[in-house]
């Protein structure tokens, strides 16, 4: 029997019913909003592993609701040992696919103009979250959608300073992200005037940040892997790193007084994630190697959970303007996957920990990953596709693999 979104719902409203709680009552205890109880209870999204474990802990349901949750999660084994496509990657990827061309934002004219951030909500479209539609629907390969509308606008966006999203200033992050949506797209973008942005976009504030500078260098490896502000990236990179009882790893930031003075599996992973795709295009001498092994070393033996993580971000504003605070969320488990995907030697039970936490976040009734408050960002489910897509290419099953020549 296949365990869907809809049984666990079923079970948590009867268990609330049973409790003669109301839906604000379990929302107010377990910490979310009435809206997410109603959308779990309904079945149109799965509570995390995290809210499960509340869920079971409150009505001491014996780990009913951990369990059903889990079992909705895995994809349907296939019957009598023929192999089908319900529970594949690809029919992953079409999902995704479908979901994100029907939450494209379209005018009055019927013109797709972009996506919202949070796909959960209404509201405009944004310069980032449009910028993660196009990778995303680049990463899944369909359905087909006339993308030529949306990439001019976003085009059309660039200032002095690249791509700044709503906070104004120089946004390193956004112009990273719009940059490598358009180049993937085929626009009239040139890689030269791509990295002109992107070098425009940062300013020493970024070098102390690990989180912009892997997103900057991964678009810059792309555009041009030997290009000047490929190498200046990187050594700002390999700079950015801490030094933890002798082993040099990315934290949060490096300056004085850290918000989190220990390593960061998230800024590791995406660091590792950076410089190795630098190293695939034959770039960086052996100091950046050294240090995708040591990240990579560090990720494996890594025993916390890959869960989600939120950083505070505080970027300077020009001419005395009071400064703009981000909140910056990591998807940490699709970024291990990723930096474990090439990995030579990766013990099984470790990269199936990732993926486990990775699949967590994962809603099949929309086919796109969520937050543990259940908000849909759309660069969780890019993350995730792009990790999934690593993975699957990574690690190939022999039945997938070409004969052996013969002598």
């Amino acid at each position: 029997m296949v365990t869907e979104a809809e049984d666990v719902g079923a079970e948590l409203r009867r268990l609330r019913k049973a409790a003669g709680q109301t839906q604000a009552d379990v929302a107010r205890i377990v910490g979310v909003s009435r809206a997410n109880l109603t959308q779990w209870e309904t079945g149109r999204y799965l509570p995390s592993a995290e809210n499960a474990r509340l869920l079971d802990d409150h009505f001491r349901a014996a780990n009913a609701l951990v369990e059903l949750a889990e079992a909705a999660r895995s994809p349907a084994p296939a019957a009598g040992g023929v192999l089908t496509t319900g529970g594949s990657l690809l029919e992953v990827c079409r999902r995704a696919g479908h979901s994100l061309a029907g939450e494209l934002i379209r005018d009055a004219n019927g013109r797709a103009v972009g996506w919202r951030h949070n796909l959960q909500k209404r509201g405009k479209h944004t310069t980032l979250a449009t910028a993660y539609g196009i990778s995303a629907m680049v990463e899944v390969g369909e359905p087909y959608i006339d993308l030529r509308p949306v990439v001019e606008d976003l085009y059309a966006k660039r200032s002095e300073f690249g791509w700044q999203g709503r906070s104004g200033g120089r946004r390193p992050e956004v112009t990273a992200a719009v940059v490598d949506a358009l180049f993937q797209a085929g626009t009239v973008l040139s890689a030269e005037e791509g990295l002109g942005y992107l070098e425009h976009s940062l300013d020493d504030y970024s070098r102390t940040r690990p989180f912009l500078l892997s997103a900057a260098l991964r678009t810059s490896v792309r555009l041009r892997p030997d290009a000047p502000l490929t190498r200046r990236l990187t050594d700002d990179l390999l700079a950015s790193r801490l030094d933890f009882d002798g082993v040099p790893l990315w934290g949060e930031k490096k300056e004085p007084g850290l918000v989190a003075p220990e390593p960061s599996t998230a800024h590791t992973a995406r660091a590792v994630v950076a410089l190795r795709e630098l190293l695939r295009y034959g770039q960086g001498g052996e100091d950046v190697r050294e240090a995708v092994e040591v990240g990579t070393r560090w990720l494996i033996e890594r025993t916390h959970p890959d869960d989600g993580v939120s950083e505070d971000l505080a970027l300077l504003q020009p001419d005395g303007l009071p400064e703009v605070r981000l909140t910056i969320r990591h998807f940490t488990s699709a970024w291990v996957v990723q930096a474990l995907a090439e990995a030579p030697k990766v013990p099984l039970a470790r990269l199936s920990r990732a993926l486990n936490s990775l699949w967590e976040r994962y809603e099949p009734g929309r086919g796109l990953w969520a937050w543990g408050s259940g908000d849909l960002p759309i660069w969780m489910t890019l993350d995730a596709v792009t990790a999934l897509r690593s993975a699957a290419l990574a690690f190939a099953a022999p039945p997938f693999l070409p004969p052996p020549v013969a002598e």
